[in-house]
């Protein structure tokens, strides 16, 4: 605890010189207001140090821009009163959106004081809350006591969740060597949608939809089979940029932006039963197989894991994914998402292709255009070697590799539908 008792001690010294100049009832009467002042003065620090304090955050995770209750309870264990009582909160880097960090008042004996308030949090990953003080201050403000509690409380932040419409998987095969004009991983007995003819068998058509709209619409079916995901999230700064220091501040924002693409897509693929193994490549690699039991193990992954501007080479994109090629099979789908890829990653990825179904890859490296947001025109300017990434992308989808460098004003919906009309033509 920290005293300003200076006040007190210029009143202590008055009245000592008060009693030696002219000794007499009132320097007396001045003496016994010191003294009463000074027992008060201890008796007030004794209360302070019994002074009760718990304090809560709660819910302990939230999506960003979610609320978070923060409550912390200061009771007086003592039997007598504490008035002018101010209590700080010193909490995380979040922004309040209803209440207060400071509370003041008195506390009666055995009595609490109540300090609540309502933050959010724009950015993901673990926040952690500081310390709690206690500013007492006496009546004719002759000292005061602050006594500062360090609580510990932390609350962890999941990604936005990005709204994704579709995102094609291959399916299992379950016979070798043999296709057919059906999926025949499909549950016909459960619809879960409808969408646009395009081709399929008439038995498929929705005839009251079509009858409805006015175009032919057919039935979506759920999958009684699923495809195999693994997942690379790359929240590091690769080793091929070269200015270094602008991309270095650039990446702060990619992490946001990718954690918000990789919990979509992990959420629509979750939802669809298929199972997923997740890399998160920042200062160090955090996975989750495909065993976990919800997707949350998947976020925390996202939101805990913190990127790097110099990662080591165990911690790079192509390291990680050739280390893992020979657990890579024909019924796997491979998802990457990087902020920066060159052309030489190109004979990588087709190695990759060579031994999946499918291979896909987005290169983020100013973000991307929320769904709900109208287009907008851009004025970035690729770096020269993910241009000519970006130039070579339509060689790499006639081998089935889509690979996207999206554009600030681009979203991901437009980006994967794009690719399966591109894919139409081939």
């Amino acid at each position: 605890m920290r005293y300003e008792i200076s006040p007190l001690l210029v009143f202590t010294i008055l009245s000592i010189l008060a009693i030696i100049i002219a000794f007499g009832s009132f320097s007396v009467t001045l003496a016994g207001i010191d003294v009463a002042l000074w027992i008060y003065f201890m008796m007030t620090v004794k209360v302070v140090k019994s002074l009760e304090v718990s304090s809560s955050v709660y819910p302990s995770r939230v999506f960003t821009d979610d609320e978070v209750t923060c409550e912390t309870k200061i009771k007086n264990m003592s039997k007598y009163l504490l008035s002018k009582v101010e209590v700080q909160d010193f909490s995380s880097d979040g922004y309040i959106s209803n209440g207060s960090r400071e509370v003041s008042g008195s506390i009666l004996p055995d009595r609490e004081i109540l300090l609540s308030y309502v933050m959010k949090f724009r950015t993901r990953g673990e926040h952690y809350f500081y310390g709690i003080n206690i500013h007492v201050e006496s009546t004719l403000k002759l000292f005061s006591i602050e006594r500062k509690i360090e609580v510990k409380r932390k609350i962890l932040v999941f990604p936005k969740i990005l709204p994704i419409d579709e995102l094609k998987t291959t399916l299992i095969d379950p016979v070798s060597g043999k296709k057919t004009d059906f999926k025949i991983l499909e549950d016909s007995s459960h619809i879960v949608g409808i969408r646009e003819y395009s081709g399929e068998p008439f038995q498929r058509i929705h005839w009251k939809a079509s009858a409805h709209t006015g175009d032919l619409m057919v039935k979506e079916y759920e999958y009684t089979g699923s495809s195999k995901i693994r997942m690379y999230v790359d929240y590091n700064l690769p080793k091929e940029i070269y200015a270094r220091n602008v991309w270095a501040h650039m990446r702060k924002d990619y992490e946001e932006y990718a954690s918000m693409a990789s919990s979509g897509i992990i959420k629509y693929l979750y939802d669809k039963d298929m199972p997923i193994t997740l890399k998160v490549l920042g200062d160090k690699i955090y996975t989750v197989d495909q065993q976990a039991k919800d997707y949350i193990p998947y976020f925390d992954a996202l939101a805990i894991a913190k990127g790097t501007d110099d990662p080591s080479d165990d911690l790079s994109l192509q390291t990680q994914i050739m280390g893992d090629l020979f657990s890579m099979s024909r019924t796997t789908t491979v998802i990457i998402i990087s902020m920066y890829l060159t052309d030489d990653a190109i004979p990588k990825l087709l190695t990759v292709k060579s031994r999946v179904a499918r291979l896909m890859v987005f290169v983020i490296p100013y973000g991307f255009r929320m769904p709900y947001d109208k287009k907008y025109d851009t004025y970035s300017i690729l770096p020269r070697e993910v241009q000519r990434l970006r130039d070579q992308s339509a060689i790499l989808v006639e081998n089935n590799v889509m690979v996207h460098v999206m554009m600030d004003n681009e979203s991901f919906d437009e980006v994967i539908k794009r690719y399966d009309k591109t894919m139409e033509i081939f």
